[in-house]
């Protein structure tokens, strides 16, 4: 696919809106929603691979109630620990200005996540309780060639995502007082999003190690941010930290997402993702609504890059969701 532009420095500029994908990320995402502040939907999405864990957590700000949600799998075990927490109004929660600016904080008691960006990447603090256990410490996250991409849901209502993927990552992280391996790889996304009330999504993400050393990241959906051939603009691939686009994939979903099969085929994309459990959420507060089902699991195929290089990806830990939301 055709080179991309560096991304600007703000969305919009006077009269000018920047449409579009881009290399890098934009320092601010000056996104506005019809009726307020209190219709943009907001997040920061982090994970981290390493060789024994996964962990992701992500804080949420949807207007009308905020989130919060954490969970560790022990790759070996298969087993998870998870915590969800809500927050009416988003009370205990501040919102970083940009991906690249400011700092994002979830306090509530005796939990905290905090994600602050830093000229190498992020600065992630944690202290969690996941059912019984907690989880502890700290990570340094070195950001790639981000891909930000602005995309125009309809008219007036704009979406701004930023994603990098197979980051390297210093962790410092305990489980119980038990320290996780000090080397990982991280992905990101964080978007924020004048959404339309009712929105669905197909999404898939992974970091590993290829064979020969060189770090692999991958962001794939479908649905959300589709353009008029249904191909989504925020799909890509990275490797050791250089972005390349790609283009639409399919998604085609087993009768039970949680532990059957999935496949994830496109242009140069052919991949089977098979479940080791999954987290899954249906909620139902009236004004906001949300069913999700989000499997974790091993990622196998082939990814040929724009160039034609194909890479054969090892057993690659990594999630799918298919998500539908009311907001």
């Amino acid at each position: 696919m055709t080179d991309l532009h560096t991304a600007p420095s703000q969305i919009q500029e006077g009269p000018q809106i920047h449409i579009g994908r881009f290399r890098g990320a934009i320092a601010n995402p000056n996104v506005t929603a019809p009726g307020g502040r209190w219709r943009l939907k907001e997040w920061n999405y982090l994970s981290i691979v390493t060789e024994t864990h996964f962990v992701a957590f992500a804080v949420v700000q949807l207007g009308y109630v905020a989130n919060l949600f954490c969970y560790v799998v022990d790759r070996q075990t298969h087993a998870m620990w998870q915590m969800e927490a809500m927050s009416p109004f988003g009370a205990g929660l501040e919102i970083a200005r940009s991906s690249l600016v400011g700092r994002t904080v979830w306090a509530r008691g005796a939990n905290r996540v905090e994600i602050e960006a830093i000229p190498r990447g992020w600065r992630v603090d944690l202290a969690v309780r996941l059912g019984d256990k907690w989880l502890r410490g700290s990570a340094a996250i070195d950001h790639g060639e981000g891909l930000a991409l602005v995309f125009p849901l309809a008219p007036g209502r704009l979406a701004y995502t930023h994603k990098d993927a197979g980051m390297l990552a210093e962790v410092q992280l305990t489980l119980d007082d038990q320290p996780l391996p000090r080397d990982g790889l991280a992905t990101l996304d964080w978007t924020r999003s004048a959404a339309l009330r009712t929105t669905r999504w197909n999404w898939a993400s992974t970091a590993t190690l290829l064979p020969d050393g060189r770090r692999f990241g991958l962001n794939l959906s479908a649905h959300v941010y589709d353009d008029a051939a249904g191909a989504s603009e925020e799909n890509a691939v990275w490797l050791d930290g250089h972005l390349h686009a790609l283009g639409g994939v399919t998604f085609s979903l087993p009768a039970s997402p949680g532990s059957e099969t999935w496949h994830v085929r496109g242009a140069g994309i052919d991949l089977a993702f098979t479940p080791l459990g999954a987290r899954q959420q249906n909620v139902n507060l009236g004004l906001v609504r949300s069913r999700f089902v989000q499997p974790y699991g091993h990622f196998a195929g082939t990814v040929t890059l724009p160039g034609g290089e194909e890479l054969v990806l090892p057993p690659a830990f990594g999630v799918v969701e298919d998500h539908l939301a009311v907001w």
